[in-house]
């Protein structure tokens, strides 16, 4: 007894400032059910950890990302951080934002004005001062004292000129319909604004945003202008109350406060929504951004709290058949009281779920999800964990990956280094030696360990006084072996890169050899998985140990009509936005779609609802192009009726022209059109024009057959 007393003595510093994950998660519907999990979970710094499960279940593989993060770690911060650290115009990816202000761990934020101002949508505020003031819509607020909350926060504020007082709007945001005036910062970036508005240029006198500034010029229409102090007056205010627009000189005061946290209690807040976990429950959250792909599942991003003030910041990849299904929002909500708990509240999904940790002995923190894009989408801001413990001695060695799993033949980089007791990188005067035992397990070539012969051990390392071990496990066979792309399609005699993956019986993926075993019926396949076509449909496999995995590969392929008829329509977002959508009676099924994007229409669409073909992968189409400069998209749906957007094209080139758009092999294939749609961009904000869409063909994989 008194050798374990002194051993749990020793562990209590560690657990003490542990953030504990669950090695297990008892997922309850409506999480689909789970057939095997296979959890990764390790200490990034104290009071943080990183867990990676890999859940197979019977809806399809689902990846989760989670950071736990311990509030009242002394150590510990977290932080919200903007693109470029300004509110706009450019994104950054998470990576980047991570490695820029030397982040432990971080999360994409909040939904943003993608392709326009690209602004976040609700409350920022940074290291104690609002940037950004809120929208209906909850929020995350860390405070001060080391715990944090989900509010739905309002704002209320008022300037004074002269001896008269006015309400103020927002910080940082541009006069909407009711508001007199708002007030600009730097943090706001560029300023572009409606022509009918006037920026009158501030020179703080005291702290900001709150407190006194001096008129420093004359006021500006100007569509365009430098980041900076302003006061931003409507065209209403400046009609109705002439006495609202200050003068050259003229000394203002701001005043403002948030609810229901104030904000001298708040260190961090970033906005989100909609909240999805409440006391342990789904939360059918009313003002979230909802319907339409929200009701479907997609990649998730998310925060959420557990009872003793744990933050988790969770994120699961989604829209990549092979690797991940993604989540609807009940699931998520499921998956959050599988880990722990009781209120969570959803981020910016889709493309814009990714998450980046710093794992112990890298120079930086790296993308640790997988993007339904194919690569990082930049966003607006993001949240953020940093590690305060100052540096000490080298305390042990740590290896990634942490364990080996592989089958014979596989090359696994090894990445050693010596780290003191927080878990920094720390250099020492020993190179770190390894030693694979026993040594049947293989051997370690060129800093990678090389897989020979099926068994299990470990790789002991040493430098100078200190130790450590990577467990490892050499397969004979994989338990599981997939090829993707699932549906793969190619051209008689092209190419296209063919995959693998292969699990264990505990669904922990294998590392694979270089050069796999191939055959293929027809064309040709190397050892790399690289396959070229002859004339004819080809069944392609892959031999691991005593597991095989077959798919098919259609060559060619040929368009089929759409048919449209009557049935057009026109909608916009948000609803009830100018424009029309018609048939066309230059051809017999050419739509026209009259579109005015501008602040209160970001959308408009000609929705068609048009059933596919089966094996659809892309379609073609005529198109009259306007030269507006905004942005045509397809919205499709699969036979899960989960809604995938492609981007078609630029609509920056006046005239008539072909559009042949392909949908990517990651993608699961569509079973349905539901139509095309108009968007602004950054460089065009407010497009208006009309096009003309025609001879709208289905692109389907294979021969046509009479």
């Amino acid at each position: 007894m008194k050798t374990l007393f002194a051993l749990v003595v020793a562990l209590l510093p560690i657990w003490a400032n542990a953030a504990a994950l669950p090695v297990h998660l008892d997922l309850r519907p409506p999480f689909p059910r789970v057939l095997l999990q296979a959890p990764t979970i390790e200490r990034i710094a104290p009071g943080v950890e990183y867990g990676y499960y890999e859940l197979s279940t019977e809806s399809g593989p689902i990846s989760v990302h989670v950071v736990a993060v311990n509030l009242k770690d002394p150590d510990v911060r977290v932080g919200t951080v903007l693109a470029n650290d300004v509110l706009g115009p450019d994104p950054e990816t998470v990576t980047s934002m991570a490695r820029r202000t030397g982040a432990m761990a971080g999360i994409n934020g909040d939904y943003f004005d993608i392709g326009r101002t690209n602004h976040p949508t609700n409350i920022v505020v940074r290291d104690g001062m609002l940037i950004r003031t809120p929208r209906k819509r909850y929020a995350l607020a860390i405070l001060r004292n080391g715990t944090a909350q989900f509010a739905e926060f309002s704002f209320s504020g008022s300037v004074q000129i002269g001896t008269q007082t006015f309400p103020l709007g927002g910080i940082d945001t541009l006069p909407t319909t009711g508001d007199l005036m708002t007030l600009i910062t730097p943090a706001f970036g560029s300023v572009a604004i409606d022509s009918e508005d006037t920026l009158i240029p501030l020179q703080p006198l005291s702290s900001a945003p709150f407190g006194t500034y001096r008129v420093s010029g004359n006021g500006s229409n100007e569509p365009q202008q430098s980041a900076g102090y302003y006061l931003a007056l409507s065209a209403q205010t400046s009609a109705a109350y002439p006495s609202a627009r200050p003068q050259p000189g003229d000394a203002i005061t701001v005043t403002g406060a948030i609810a229901p946290i104030p904000l001298e209690n708040i260190s961090s807040a970033i906005g989100g929504g909609p909240l999805i976990l409440h006391d342990g429950r789904w939360f059918d959250d009313p003002d979230g951004p909802r319907g339409g792909a929200f009701d479907h599942r997609i990649p998730s991003s998310g925060a959420a709290l557990e009872p003793d003030g744990t933050l988790l910041l969770i994120e699961v990849d989604g829209r990549q058949p092979e690797r991940s299904i993604g989540l609807t929002r009940p699931q998520f909500a499921a998956l959050m009281v599988a880990l722990g708990a009781t209120d969570g509240m959803a981020l910016d999904g889709g493309g814009s779920s990714e998450i980046a940790v710093h794992l112990p002995g890298e120079p930086d923190a790296n993308l640790v999800s997988s993007p339904s894009d194919g690569m990082q989408r930049r966003v607006a801001d993001g949240l953020f964990v940093y590690d305060t413990a100052p540096v000490g001695a080298a305390a042990s060695i740590v290896s990634d990956p942490q364990t080996i799993r592989a089958l014979p033949g596989a090359r696994v980089p090894l990445r050693l280094a010596t780290v003191d007791a927080n878990d920094h990188p720390v250099s020492t005067q020993f190179t770190v030696e390894a030693m694979v035992d026993p040594a049947m397990l293989g051997s370690i070539v060129d800093g990678r360990f090389v897989a020979a012969q099926a068994g299990s051990g470990v790789i002991r390392l040493r430098a100078g006084d200190l130790t450590g071990s990577i467990p490892v496990t050499v397969d004979a066979s994989p338990a599981r072996v997939t090829i993707f792309p699932a549906n793969p399609n190619v051209d008689p005699h092209q190419s296209i890169a063919l995959h693998v993956r292969a699990f264990d019986a505990n669904g922990y993926e294998l590392t694979l050899p270089q050069r796999l075993r191939w055959s293929a019926s027809s064309g040709a396949i190397d050892d790399a998985g690289t396959f070229t076509a002859e004339d004819r449909n080809a069944d392609v496999s892959v031999q691991l140990g005593s597991e095989t995995a077959m798919v098919r590969v259609t060559v060619g392929s040929h368009e089929e009509a759409l048919g449209l008829g009557e049935r057009v329509r026109f909608l916009t977002f948000p609803g009830g936005g100018p424009g029309a959508a018609t048939p066309d009676l230059s051809c017999a099924s050419c739509i026209r779609l009259q579109f005015a994007l501008g602040p209160q229409e970001r959308a408009a669409y000609a929705v068609l609802e048009q059933q596919l073909p089966a094996g659809t992968i892309g379609v073609s189409f005529d198109l009259q192009d306007d030269g507006s400069g905004a942005l045509l998209r397809i919205a499709l749906r699969n036979a899960d009726d989960e809604q995938f957007l492609v981007t078609a094209t630029a609509l920056d080139t006046p005239g008539q022209r072909r559009v042949v758009v392909h949908f990517g092999h990651g993608m699961l294939r569509p079973a349905r059109l539901v139509g095309f749609y108009v968007i602004g961009t950054a460089a065009t904000a407010q497009p208006r024009g009309e096009i003309v869409i025609g001879d709208i063909r289905a692109i389907v994989a294979g021969e046509e057959h009479p």
